[in-house]
């Protein structure tokens, strides 16, 4: 069995959110890290800052309403990879510009240097740079050694939209309902930032090899929905359907890219999402609530499964509910 390196250690994700009054406050706000804001507009000072730790990976997201010189200093061995939540801000890491379409990072020993503009949101990642090499590798995605050394990365914009729109979904989250996640639902998080941002790092590396053929990618695709239909209880991941299939995570992507144009993850949950929509439409359905439907198709996070919901038909499974014929 194909398993992620070091698993969850704790017993539960850390998260908290804090508010601060001052730079200093919100500088010594995140964990782990060795930090100097320094203000350069003018006002009173106000920000935030919003934490998960899952293991392996800190998940954060910081605003602040003044413009910044950011001096940031994360663990050793570690690697920082920062978005900006609202596109088109000007924001630079050691002096280069991060336009709406790039990833910043930062990785090694040494400080790096943020400037942020006034009213600025920050998505943060930071990862155990040896641990993502490892997952990667068993994504059948090699990082070159010189990537991560650049201080920002090109990616395609809307690949890095979805994955801004998820993570400010996930941090945004109401407290409760993140840190009384089961130690399953910790791993589903954990894997879906990392996959992601695999998925962003390699981007271009990854396409459908010309190789395979149509007859095998449609066969793949016939055994990959009939194992999805006899188990539409739960969220089947695609490293269990890879498991089951006897493939590679790369040949299975290479499957699905060349039959159906999107990558297996993508596919997994429209397929899923799609089931649950028939589900809510239904006139003799025994289901009467929306969270009876998440249950009995394995979405058990109910508000990640309303965003997704939103997301891909443009309206909430409780507006569906309700347009179900008597």
């Amino acid at each position: 069995m194909t398993t992620k390196p070091s698993s969850l250690t704790q017993p539960a994700p850390q998260w908290r959110a804090t508010q601060s009054a001052g730079v200093d406050q919100l500088a010594q706000s995140i964990s782990g890290w060795d930090q100097v804001y320094d203000q350069t507009s003018p006002g009173q000072f106000y920000g935030g800052l919003t934490e998960l730790m899952l293991g392996q990976v800190q998940l954060f997201i910081e605003s602040s309403s003044h413009a910044l010189v950011q001096t940031c200093k994360t663990w050793p061995g570690a690697t920082w990879f920062g978005i900006p939540v609202q596109r088109r801000q000007i924001v630079r890491v050691d002096g280069t510009r991060v336009a709406s379409d790039m990833l910043a990072l930062h990785t090694g020993h040494g400080d790096f240097q943020l400037t942020t503009p006034d009213d600025f949101g920050f998505l943060g990642i930071v990862i155990q740079t040896e641990w993502l090499r490892q997952y990667a590798a068993l994504e059948h995605s090699e990082l070159p050694e010189a990537l991560l050394t650049q201080r920002v990365l090109q990616v395609p914009d809307d690949c890095l939209e979805a994955f801004r729109r998820w993570l400010c979904q996930l941090l945004l989250e109401q407290p409760a309902q993140v840190a009384g996640l089961t130690l399953q639902g910790q791993q589903y998080f954990l894997n879906e930032a990392v996959a992601g941002l695999v998925q962003l790092l390699t981007h271009g590396k990854n396409g459908p090899r010309e190789n395979v053929s149509a007859q095998h990618a449609r066969r793949t695709l016939r055994r990959a929905r009939d194992y999805l239909q006899a188990h539409t209880d739960r969220c089947v991941t695609v490293h269990e359907l890879c498991e089951q299939l006897g493939s590679s995570p790369r040949a299975l992507q290479d499957c699905f890219r060349k039959y159906v144009g999107l990558s297996p993850k993508t596919y997994l949950k429209a397929l899923k999402l799609n089931e649950t929509r028939r589900e809510l439409r239904r006139a003799d359905s025994s289901l009467a609530s929306v969270s009876d439907v998440a249950e009995r198709y394995g979405f058990w996070h109910l508000s990640q499964f309303a965003a997704d919901y939103r997301w891909l038909f443009g309206e909430l499974p409780s507006e569906t509910l309700r347009k179900r014929s008597p």
